[in-house]
């Protein structure tokens, strides 16, 4: 689990306080960020932070995630020329998710720095399921990542790009009200492990937002400060339960469906934590919750809860549903094994009032 997190306004400026708690001598960084606002935001404040202590910095800057698969064994030599003994993703997922990968692979520590609230990836030590097995089929490797060493959220950053990633917070989080349900269901019918502390820290990340949905809606400092409370929960509970399992169930699979379509037939799919949400509503109904008050709440932060709203054709929507259960084979949840018609998840999606 992180051992030091920080978080405030203005709370980069203690990052050599971080370096000093965690007993990294003659730091050298790598800053890994994507090429654009987060590019700007690791040269222009986080390299100038850090040199000011006379640390060396080096910066890489992606474009995907699947770059750095590609090249990851030339990356990790990279880090082993340059003496490289902390790594520092900075901003969302793709780069927070490139740290992970390539802490892991060079065997170094690293410092999740996010520049929004779009998911829990920024405490836990997993990363996407479709990203996971893009890299098992390239290396036929296990790979077990681990938790930031530290989580430096600076709330100034955030607050900056907050219209962006807020609604999707919100959806990653709500999700865990029916992944929590999948996986107590799992464990009664089939006997997997489970958890009743990591799901109850995770069903806690999701109450804070239910609970503050209104002060979250505001778009403020104190919007950020509460969803990053939960975001980081969540992601020490997928760390307590040595899995994603307490945060990532049926509503999950329903999200990746639509990832693995949008690919396949060429249009861009919605945030993540945005797909999540809807695929709690749907998921909501299936487990007898209560899947309005699910809605409401998405609503409340201006998430789209429709085919509309989402952007992506009902067609679409529907074929994620049929396909949502064959994604996983080690991960049963709500929609069983046997086989989703069209006809099926079409009524599905009308009674949730998506289509």
């Amino acid at each position: 689990m992180p051992r030091y997190v920080l978080t405030g306004p203005n709370i980069v400026k203690k990052i050599d306080s971080v370096f000093n708690y965690l007993k990294i001598r003659n730091v050298k960084a790598l800053l890994i960020s994507g090429n654009s606002y987060t590019k700007e935001i690791a040269l222009d404040v986080i390299k100038n932070e850090v040199e000011k202590y006379n640390h060396e910095v080096v910066h890489y800057s992606i474009e995907n995630l699947n770059d750095v698969i590609n090249n990851l064994q030339d990356l990790a030599h990279k880090i082993k020329e340059e003496k490289i003994n902390i790594l520092i993703g900075v901003g969302g997922g793709k780069s927070i998710d490139s740290a992970k990968l390539l802490a892991w692979y060079s065997n170094k520590p690293y410092i999740s720095l996010p520049t929004n609230v779009s998911h829990d990836g920024i405490s836990s030590p997993s990363i996407s399921y479709i990203i996971s097995q893009k890299l098992k089929s390239k290396y036929d490797i296990d790979f077990g990542l681990k938790s930031p060493l530290a989580i430096i959220a600076d709330t100034n950053l955030i607050i900056k790009g907050l219209k962006y990633s807020l609604a999707a917070g919100v959806g990653d989080l709500i999700a865990k009200f029916t992944a929590v349900k999948d996986w107590r269901l799992t464990h009664l019918l089939k006997g997997e492990e489970y958890s009743e502390y990591a799901a109850s820290m995770a069903l806690m990340s999701a109450r804070i937002v239910e609970k503050n949905i209104e002060v979250i809606s505001k778009y403020t400092e104190k919007s950020v400060s509460i969803l990053l409370k939960a975001l980081i929960g969540s992601g020490i509970a997928i760390a307590v339960a040595g899995s994603s399992r307490p945060a990532s169930g049926s509503e999950h699979l329903f999200s990746h469906s639509l990832d693995i379509i949008a690919e396949k037939e060429g249009f861009e799919p919605a945030q993540h934590g945005i797909q999540c949400g809807i695929g709690t509503i749907i998921m909501g109904i299936l487990h007898g919750i209560k899947w309005k008050k699910i809605r409401n709440t998405l609503q409340m932060v201006k998430a789209p809860v429709n085919s509309k709203e989402l952007g992506i054709d009902a067609k679409y929507l529907i074929k994620a549903l049929t396909i949502a259960n064959k994604i996983r084979k080690d991960r049963y949840t709500i929609l069983g094994d046997t086989e989703i018609t069209p006809n099926i998840a079409e009524k599905l999606l009308k009674m949730a009032e998506i289509i």
